[in-house]
């Protein structure tokens, strides 16, 4: 295995996403002609230069400002963006904010390189909040014990009354998964298909026992294993955008319209 950025370097710019539009990233760039005349690199030559530092060089494209390479390298599955300056003698692991709205380039760039397939997700046993009309479905992965995922859940209720038009398909599992005591809560949710006791799991409340038998929890445990999902909870957008972390309910609107 190559040496690679330190995984605290990667986590710290992933922490802090914000929730305008990954084509805000893109815009961001524009190289004035004369530098694009006489200043090129090639998706191979990014991988050379790159090679003690990354193992795959996935893409290369203008960084959020002029002087600067976007460089897209994979590693264990998925995408970061790294830069390279013009000179190709820098190399920067950091953020990049924009300061007029503290928009976080680097993380919106890598929710968009690391889209997943929503199509491909199972969620037959997830239970629905909101209309079942609703055109805009997110898939929220969560812990009822977990103190951001109860104060999301919260603000889920609150996106649904404010938006008809969007509904939430919560998968509820313990992102432990030697709980048992949460385990078997989130058995019980989905055996029961029931909105209020899936509330009242998020209240605290105690629930009866699971119903059914049934291997739905242990689904999502390997579903969030697959995608690689390291907290809770996590949203994933129409769009296949994966979203963590808490956000209240404007917050979560706006990345719907």
């Amino acid at each position: 295995m190559k040496p690679f950025l330190s995984a605290c370097v990667l986590a710290a710019f992933l922490a802090l996403f914000l929730s305008a539009p990954a084509a805000a990233f893109r815009k961001e760039a524009r190289i004035p002609g004369d530098c694009a005349e006489c200043h090129k690199l090639s998706k191979e030559e990014a991988g050379k230069i790159l090679a003690t530092v990354a193992d795959n060089v996935v893409g290369v494209a203008p960084g959020p400002f002029p002087g600067v390479w976007e460089v897209d390298v994979a590693r264990n599955g998925k995408i970061f963006p790294l830069y390279l300056d013009y000179s190709l003698k820098y190399l920067f692991s950091g953020q990049f904010l924009r300061l007029s709205d503290m928009a976080n380039l680097t993380g919106l760039r890598y929710q968009d390189l690391n889209r997943v397939d929503v199509a491909s997700i199972p969620v037959q046993d997830a239970i629905r909040v909101g209309s079942k009309a609703a055109k805009k479905t997110v898939i929220v992965l969560s812990d009822p014990t977990c103190a951001y995922c109860v104060k999301l859940h919260g603000e889920i209720r609150k996106a649904t009354a404010k938006d008809p038009d969007v509904a939430f398909l919560v998968m509820p599992y313990p992102r432990n998964p030697k709980d048992m005591a949460t385990y078997r809560k989130c058995q019980a949710v989905v055996c029961s298909k029931s909105g209020k006791l899936l509330d009242d799991a998020y209240a605290g409340k105690e629930l009866p026992e699971p119903a059914c038998k049934t291997d739905a929890v242990e689904k999502t445990i390997r579903l969030a294993e697959r995608l690689m999902i390291e907290g809770t909870p996590t949203m994933i957008l129409p769009d296949g955008r994966m979203i963590s972390g808490y956000m209240e309910a404007e917050a979560l609107l706006a990345l719907l319209r």
